[in-house]
């Protein structure tokens, strides 16, 4: 697969700061680097909220009238992002992507879009063990279901175990757009493999423009 070339950076971020109305302070951190020493650089924008009252440990920073702001609040906080600065707005779609695509892009986009459990059963599947025996279980209102394995159905004093089924799950639209960065995208796209892999390189060429359009080193 022809992905864009990129040059491999420790460190490369820029910082974004904006004093609200009441005092307090929003720092937006974008970064764009290798930073987690895996091998490729990722893209992120995290945000850090820093308001009234001492807290014991925590970073603070000054207001623009010298008022102490202690961190109350950081990560993702997206939605503030958007509010605060709406020009990184459309970057946000980004966030967690690397230079090999968005993070587990085929396994996440495929899982979300499908109706099948983590461990990969539809709803009213038998589940197997790790050694592929049928999964049993023997019902109870005192205690927890006694589960065992077997490949025929078992009985303990004369009650039979019923099969453990699996209770699936529904696809999740939104979540395998997110996934995907394939904001557009039908649930069927999304369930295609070799659509999400065709539609890879143009994808990163895009990332690569925003990336650069920071004035970042892709």
């Amino acid at each position: 697969m022809n992905l864009p070339k990129s040059v491999l950076v420790k460190k490369q971020v820029k910082v974004f700061r904006k004093e609200l109305a009441n005092g307090d302070v929003f720092i937006v951190n974008v970064r764009y680097d290798d930073e987690g020493g895996n091998g490729h650089n990722s893209f992120a924008i995290t945000g850090e909220l820093y308001g009234k009252g001492r807290r014991t440990n925590e970073p603070r920073v000054e207001n623009s009238n010298g008022k102490g702001r202690w961190l109350c609040c950081c990560g993702c906080m997206h939605e503030d992002v958007a509010k605060h600065f709406p020009a990184l707005a459309l970057l946000l779609k980004w966030h967690l992507c690397s230079t090999d695509g968005p993070m587990h892009y085929v396994a996440n986009t495929l899982y979300h879009a499908s109706d099948k459990d983590c461990w990969g059963y539809r709803r009213g599947e038998q589940k197997r063990d790790k050694d592929c025996k049928l999964m049993w279980v023997l019902p109870t209102s005192e205690h927890l279901p006694s589960v065992v394995s077997a490949d025929e159905q078992p009985e303990s004093k004369g009650i039979q175990y019923v099969p453990l089924l699996s209770e699936g799950k529904e696809p999740d639209l939104e979540a395998a757009r997110w996934s995907a960065i394939w904001p557009d995208a039908t649930l069927e796209q999304l369930q295609d493999k070799h659509a999400l892999e065709a539609r890879l390189p143009a994808l990163m060429e895009e990332f690569k423009r925003d990336v650069e359009s920071l004035g970042f080193v892709y």
